[in-house]
């Protein structure tokens, strides 16, 4: 046996919608937000062999060299390194931020002692992995990413928060500190600042951003928030929270259908609003930074974050030999590829590979076996499938482990 299906592991977050993942799976919606659809082997998420019922990890473990190849196994061992996703997103995900492997090594063995004593939800770290991740967008995407320039914030600030800016951070335009260390100096005492202090600064934000019509809440086609809309979207929810003041910190983006994005660990970022595919180290490892009401461990969150003043730029993207459109990512553990409507033939092949249809159908074909691949199925193929051809009417993925 070469390839196999799948069944996905659904996630019924709070800020996902009840219609994208069931009109994927052609499943009836119901009235629970299915916010995220994982395929991989992560503990959280396991997903199925349709074919037998098994748990993906107890499956791929008990013939281990065929389906991962013995140059994976001398990497990664008997382990898949990547979890491949599909976002659905209708209200911001919480900022977040994720480590480095040092970084994730060193927190999660910190942690040891406190485990077995405390909730799962009050971990700062669920695993000792990195975790870097792209998402690429089926549907208009607005994430927030990455620290603007200090000289882009200060305005604002002056602008939106003018008494507040007199009163806590004129040392912005003062002080003889490198750009980036007063960045970090702001963003601290943001998220340390008494909580009345807080609430004052809070209360001249967003009364100025009500007044501030020149300052839009979304682009004209309403396809994607803007700073202004993130933070009125949020406030609501989130009346009293530091985060707020990230989409003026950090750099929004605005993702079309076939753009994306990487995430390295360190940068701070949140999604929020629209529906992708995104492919990512296989770890649950997430340190919040606001817009949530789950745990906030500030002076870990500082530990983590790169706080430098830098635009971030979407992926870049070419086609490779065999027409498939790779999604160039800086990663060891995945690697992502569309396929459109054509015929591919894929050969040279040395990794596992996730196929997952979103659009349409496709027909895959090898010396040994065919089969259609139905809209929202997703397969896996062995490493030791020396090569075979799919027919795509439609768009299809790949996430592989990249050699």
């Amino acid at each position: 046996m070469d390839i196999v299906q799948i069944q996905g592991h659904i996630k019924e977050y709070e800020w996902g919608n009840s219609s994208f993942i069931p009109a994927l799976l052609s499943q009836e919606e119901d009235t629970k937000s299915k916010a995220e659809l994982w395929f991989g082997t992560h503990p959280s998420g396991d997903a199925k062999v349709v074919e037998n019922g098994e748990a993906l990890s107890t499956f791929l473990s008990q013939d281990s060299l065929h389906w991962f190849g013995q140059e994976h196994l001398d990497c990664f061992g008997d382990q898949l390194p990547l979890l491949l996703k599909v976002l659905a997103i209708d209200r911001p995900l919480s900022i977040q931020v994720h480590p480095t492997k040092a970084q994730a090594e060193d927190g999660w063995a910190k942690e040891e002692a406190i485990r077995a004593h405390l909730s799962k939800d009050l971990w700062n770290y669920k695993d000792p992995n990195r975790k870097a991740e792209v998402i690429y967008a089926l549907t208009p995407i607005t994430a927030m990413c990455g620290f603007r320039p200090l000289a882009q914030i200060i305005p604002m600030l002056k602008l939106l928060i003018p008494d507040g800016f007199a009163l806590h951070f004129s040392y912005l335009e003062t002080e003889k500190e490198s750009s980036d260390k007063l960045l970090a100096r702001l963003f601290e005492e943001l998220y340390t600042m008494k909580m009345e202090d807080l609430s004052v600064l809070i209360e001249e934000y967003i009364a100025s951003l009500k007044v501030h019509e020149d300052l839009p809440f979304a682009t004209g086609d309403g396809a994607f928030l803007e700073s202004k809309g993130i933070v009125l979207s949020c406030y609501g929810a989130y009346p009293k929270d530091p985060g707020l003041f990230c989409p003026f910190l950090l750099h929004v983006k605005h993702l079309y259908p076939g753009e994306a994005l990487y995430l390295e660990p360190r940068t701070l970022h949140a999604y929020v609003l629209g529906n992708g595919i995104e492919l990512m180290s296989a770890s649950d490892n997430v340190l919040r930074g606001g817009l949530t009401n789950k745990k906030v461990d500030v002076k870990e969150l500082m530990k983590i974050l790169e706080i430098k003043g830098r635009e971030v730029e979407k992926a870049p993207m070419l086609i490779g030999r065999s027409g498939r459109l790779h999604v160039l990512t800086p990663t060891e553990e995945f690697h992502l590829m569309v396929l459109k409507s054509g015929t591919y033939h894929i050969n040279e092949r040395r990794s596992i590979e996730m196929l997952f249809v979103t659009e349409g159908q496709a027909s895959f074909e090898s010396e040994t076996e065919t089969r259609t691949l139905e809209k929202g199925s997703c397969h896996v193929v062995a490493a030791s499938l020396a090569s075979y051809t799919l027919k795509v009417e439609g768009t299809l993925f790949i996430a592989d482990v990249p050699r």
